[in-house]
């Protein structure tokens, strides 16, 4: 039985070292230039949550960061990179702030940089954009007509996008787990157009790891830690 557990434990093990392993090495070593993605994005996040709650504020927010699947794309495509960051109806301020905060320090130090915001720009994009074409679907695998005002997802397409991302190269099975447990959960407890957009930005992370990251397939099995992007 202790011989049919060791290889399971060696291989969390590594699962493990993989994910939080750069995280712990930059901390230690004080390189916290690989890991501020976190802590901006929390602030953005914090601010404009703030900002939504004040009078002047709320109106400017509506205006420039927060999409509805209504919206015509021209009106959407320039509110994108605010969206990101912009406060979900369904998402509590500290949760939003937190998840970006450990998510986005996360992926950071184990994807760099240039990967992380292209992977979160792209899972954030892809759900966000998804959205119109859910309420032309209709029910019951889209949404009613009386959907298109809500507001769009928010910070955690990108959070699903990059956790999604990291699964599949890293190959880290208890994680891809977690995030099909996530959205079964979601889809019964919440359903809605952020269930949907949550899909979706986890589908852009998972894909976009298997077409370019092929080559870091099996990386695991050898025993040798990946090492952040440039």
């Amino acid at each position: 039985m202790v011989t049919d557990v060791e290889p399971i434990l060696r291989r969390f093990t590594a699962q493990g070292q993989a994910l939080f392993g750069p995280v712990c090495e930059a901390v230690r070593l004080r390189r916290y230039g690989r890991l501020w993605l976190g802590p901006a994005a929390a602030v953005l996040v914090t601010v404009l949550a703030v900002a939504a709650r004040t009078e002047p504020g709320h109106p400017v927010i509506r205006r420039y960061a927060i999409t509805h699947p209504d919206d015509p794309l021209l009106a959407v495509l320039p509110r994108l990179p605010l969206s990101l960051f912009a406060p979900a109806a369904l998402l509590p301020f500290w949760f939003a702030v937190f998840q970006v905060l450990l998510v986005f320090s996360l992926t950071q130090a184990v994807l760099g940089t240039a990967r992380t915001v292209a992977v979160a720009v792209a899972g954030h994009s892809a759900a966000t954009l998804s959205a119109a074409l859910w309420v032309a679907a209709g029910p019951p695998v889209g949404l009613g007509s009386q959907d298109a005002h809500l507001a769009d997802a928010g910070p955690s397409a990108a959070v699903v996008a990059l956790l999604a991302y990291t699964a599949v190269r890293l190959r880290i099975g208890w994680l891809a787990a977690a995030l099909v447990a996530y959205h079964g959960a979601e889809v019964v407890a919440v359903g809605g157009l952020s269930s949907r957009e949550h899909l979706v930005a986890t589908l852009t992370g998972a894909l976009l790891a298997l077409i370019l990251d092929r080559r870091y397939a099996g990386i695991l099995a050898t025993g040798r830690p990946l090492a952040p992007d440039p």
